[in-house]
């Protein structure tokens, strides 16, 4: 994969993703994380509800990861060296979801991050996180060593 696909992939952020009817609406960009993961809650309670049923629990784990980076993307927004951290999190989180899920890694990214980015100003900051980065380069990982970036 290369480093175009993949930063299409983090960088296309669409509002037509929000869920208008989700109760976070009305909350700020950080929302509420009563149990302080970095999650917020009711991205967490989606994450658990939605891959419940699966057969691995490195998946959960995986998309928690994800979660966490995507999450802290938009809340540093205005800090240019916070955005990157967050960015190459964001790599590292998604080739571990890669590495785990190869063939089912899109349709969680997208249905995930459209929980996350579920209002405008959360799309909006996501947005800005990135534009702060947009001139780095980040190095990607190769496919073998994508486990390497799962916590």
């Amino acid at each position: 994969m290369t480093t175009g696909v993949l930063s299409g992939l983090l960088l296309s952020c669409s509002r037509e993703n929000a869920s208008p009817s989700s109760p976070s609406q009305t909350e700020s960009i950080a929302g509420v994380d009563a149990d302080a993961n970095g999650v917020r809650d009711d991205v967490d309670r989606y994450i658990d509800t939605t891959y419940a049923d699966q057969a691995s629990v490195d998946l959960n784990k995986s998309v928690h990861q994800y979660a966490m980076a995507v999450q802290s993307s938009p809340v540093d927004a205005d800090s240019q060296s916070l955005s990157l951290t967050h960015a190459t999190e964001r790599f590292r989180a998604l080739e571990c979801l890669m590495a785990r899920r190869p063939r089912e890694f899109h349709t969680i990214f997208v249905d995930l991050r459209a929980q996350l980015l579920n209002t405008p100003s959360r799309s909006d900051a996501y947005l800005k996180a990135d534009d702060q980065v947009k001139a780095a380069s980040i190095p990607l990982l190769q496919a073998d060593q994508w486990v390497t970036g799962c916590r």
